[in-house]
């Protein structure tokens, strides 16, 4: 046994089983060991994963931060943002409890930290880029004042390095700016080339003197039409004004559509209450963003009101400038201007002068500081004056010329007066309201909010006295033009459709075809009918409109204008009357002393004379002329030339020496005989005119004995009455009417 296994080299006989167990060892561990190393992994992995189960929400960030950001939920974004710098924050223990931890712990922390910093670079990455965006959004105007206002939070919370709210500020700023150029340059080209391109249309376009007025009734007749732009849109004098008015209301809607929402946040700017939470505490306003801030909202407002300037004051001067150059002579012979008529303009302002001051209030209404709202109180009186100004002499200069609307159209209620009386009046009570209105129409005078709905401003002395004196020159200039078209070339009244004819379509065609205006007499007689008319009705109706619009009174102009009419009434009745008593003086003239008469020996007188007839026949023409034209003025007409034609036989009489008992009786019955025809017309004048010739008659008379006046005197009667008898049916038109 020895020799073959229990020896030493055998190990005693155990060298195999060694051997075997050594082989099965190597077995194991080769089949063991891999599983130990997984186990080991596992419990690593186990241990690393029970670790990081808290920050799965951190580590989920970049996936959940695009996606929101994708979908367009920001603010979801902008909550998971904050969460993810909660989580970061709590992951790593403080500077004290970092001390205490041994040296495999902290190779583990700065293991997981740098996992942490890998992941919140990507979540950082990821939020850039978010608040460039919503930087730009800032930048984009179209967006609202609530979507800025919701981004601008999100910057706050998204840690953002600059001030959004100025960002926004300065770029809408920029942008209001910019859209309020091009506005106003596109609305002031458009104003341009309207004002060129009418000036041309009415240069070719030549209207005849009827379709002038007609226009001129229409446009008045539709003043108070809320469809007047739309009836008159085609017409040149109206196309520059409705460009002028869209383009105020254009440049003032675009005002009130952007600043509102400026100064809202303009004020939360300056007040600070649009920032991080963490400073909204105990905040005080910055003196230089409040100063910058209200820098940005004035030099709008000077925008705005540099603008209105243009279009509202210096656009509109030179015309006028150019109008008041043109000279005497030239104005004198100018007709009736389409593109420059007052009633247009006086409508056209009103309408712009009212949007403005709208405009202005809405401001106010906004509360603005600085300053800023005082340029446009500045801009609204600027504008005003000009308003009235620019009116009162548009105004002045159509009254001039107005009578060049004459056409002699006799009103139907009133057959002795033309329409013109009644368009003037219309055309001045408009043009003293437009210009009171422009005057008076309330605007809020400081930057403290004002309600002022329905008020009237209080109204600068210098506005009335420019309104006054305009209201009174007008009126002169229309009195004066009333006697020009008396006296006027009678061809001027002529027209093609119709050259003797005037009354309106209700008279009867006998009135339109006997009365010719292109003679004087018919000229004169209606005119002094429509100064009747202008002098007892319509000035005093424009000196109680004034009075009552301006609360001024008139009582001492009024005066001074009934005066100038019944001048101007004077002027025009004492040249017909003379006209129409040449002819009666003339006859008179040749009967009494160039008709072969002998006044001292003539025989007893047989019937009144032919001259005397003669004499009072033209006394029925004229009666039947002015009957036809100006019943109202028979009485006087005829009054007075009964005064005329007795001074003339006065005067006659006195050159005819001695009187015999046969001229005395003869000068004596036709005098008795004219006395009693026009004895209807008899005044105080014309009686002491007739006691006068019969003294004069009875002075001259140099009696022969033997004659027996008493027995005369009876035949004297029968020839009297025979001789009134005789001509009843001449002379019945000089009888009173029952």
């Amino acid at each position: 046994m020895k020799e073959k296994t229990l020896n030493e080299a055998q190990d005693y006989g155990t060298h195999r089983l060694n051997t075997i167990l050594r082989e099965s060892y190597g077995k194991a561990h080769e089949v063991i060991n891999p599983v130990l190393e997984r186990r080991e992994k596992i419990e690593k992995l186990r241990s690393t994963v029970g670790l990081l189960e808290p920050y799965r929400l951190f580590f989920n960030l970049p996936n959940t931060l695009q996606e929101s950001i994708k979908q367009g939920k920001y603010q979801l974004a902008a909550r998971d943002y904050n969460k993810g710098k909660v989580l970061l924050a709590q992951a790593f223990p403080t500077s004290s409890d970092a001390a205490s931890t041994n040296s495999s712990q902290s190779t583990l922390i700065e293991t997981k930290r740098r996992v942490f910093d890998r992941v919140w670079s990507e979540v950082e990455r990821i939020v850039a880029r978010l608040r460039t965006d919503l930087e730009s959004q800032l930048e984009e105007p179209w967006r609202g004042m609530e979507e800025h206002e919701r981004n601008i939070k999100l910057l706050f919370e998204l840690d953002t390095t600059t001030d959004p709210v100025w960002h926004c500020l300065s770029s809408q700023y920029r942008w209001i700016k910019k859209i309020m150029v091009e506005s106003y340059d596109e609305q002031a080209l458009i104003v341009e080339e309207f004002r060129k391109t009418d000036e041309e249309i009415l240069q070719s376009q030549n209207m005849n003197p009827a379709e002038r007025l007609a226009l001129f009734k229409q446009i008045l007749g539709a003043l108070k039409s809320s469809e007047f732009e739309n009836m008159f849109a085609k017409e040149p004098e109206v196309k520059f004004w409705i460009a002028l008015t869209t383009g105020v209301k254009t440049l003032s809607e675009l005002l009130l559509r952007l600043l509102p929402d400026f100064w809202k946040l303009a004020v939360a700017f300056m007040d600070g209450k649009i920032q991080k939470a963490s400073k909204r505490r105990n905040t005080v306003s910055d003196p230089q963003r409040v100063s910058n801030c209200l820098a940005m909202v004035k030099d709008i407002i000077d925008l705005y009101s540099s603008q209105m300037s243009y279009l509202l004051i210096e656009s509109l001067v030179p015309d006028r400038n150019k109008d008041e150059q043109e000279g005497q002579e030239e104005e004198e012979q100018e007709e009736p201007n389409r593109a420059k008529s007052s009633v247009v303009e006086a409508f056209f302002l009103g309408r712009i002068i009212t949007e403005v001051s709208n405009s202005m209030n809405d401001v106010n209404a906004l509360g603005l500081r600085g300053g800023a709202f005082m340029i446009m109180v500045d801009m609204i009186e600027r504008v005003r004056w000009n308003f009235v100004d620019y009116l009162c002499a548009s105004w002045a200069k159509d009254a001039k010329i107005f009578f060049r609307y004459e056409d002699w159209t006799l009103q139907s209620e009133n057959s002795q007066i033309t329409l013109l009386v009644s368009l003037f009046y219309q055309f001045h009570e408009h043009c003293l309201r437009s210009a009171y209105k422009y005057a008076s129409i309330w605007t809020a005078s400081t930057e403290e909010p004002v309600a002022g709905d329905d008020v009237l401003a209080v109204v600068n002395e210098d506005f009335t006295e420019r309104i006054r004196k305009t209201f009174l020159d007008a009126l002169y200039s229309f009195l004066d033009g009333l006697v020009h078209l008396a006296f006027s070339d009678g061809e001027r009244t002529r027209t093609d459709e119709n050259p003797t004819s005037s009354t309106s379509t209700s008279m009867e065609p006998r009135k339109q075809r006997n009365i010719d205006f292109a003679q004087l007499d018919p000229r004169i007689l209606v005119t002094i009918s429509n100064l009747n008319e202008v002098g007892s009705k319509t000035i005093p109706k424009l000196l109680a409109d004034f009075e009552r619009t301006c609360r001024l009174s008139m009582a001492e102009d009024g005066k001074a204008l009934v005066e100038v009419v019944g001048q101007l009434d004077n002027i025009l009745f004492e040249d017909y009357i003379k006209r129409k008593t040449v002819v009666a003086s003339r006859v008179i003239t040749d009967g009494i002393l160039y008709g072969g008469i002998d006044w001292y020996s003539m025989a007893k007188p047989t019937g009144v004379h032919a001259f005397t007839f003669e004499a009072l026949l033209s006394l029925v023409v004229v009666h039947a002329q002015i009957s036809e034209i100006a019943p109202p003025l028979v009485h006087r007409a005829l009054s007075a030339l009964l005064v005329n034609m007795s001074q003339d036989c006065l005067r006659c009489f006195q050159q005819a020496g001695r009187f015999g008992m046969g001229g005395m009786l003869q000068a004596t019955l036709e005098m008795e005989f004219m006395n009693h025809v026009l004895k209807q017309y008899k005044t105080p004048p014309s009686d002491e005119v007739f006691a006068m010739i019969f003294d004069v008659i009875e002075r001259a008379y140099d009696p022969v004995g033997g004659e027996n006046l008493q027995e005369e005197m009876v035949g004297f009667k029968k020839l009297l009455l025979n001789a009134q008898k005789s001509t009843q049916v001449q002379f019945m038109c000089f009888k009173q009417k029952k």
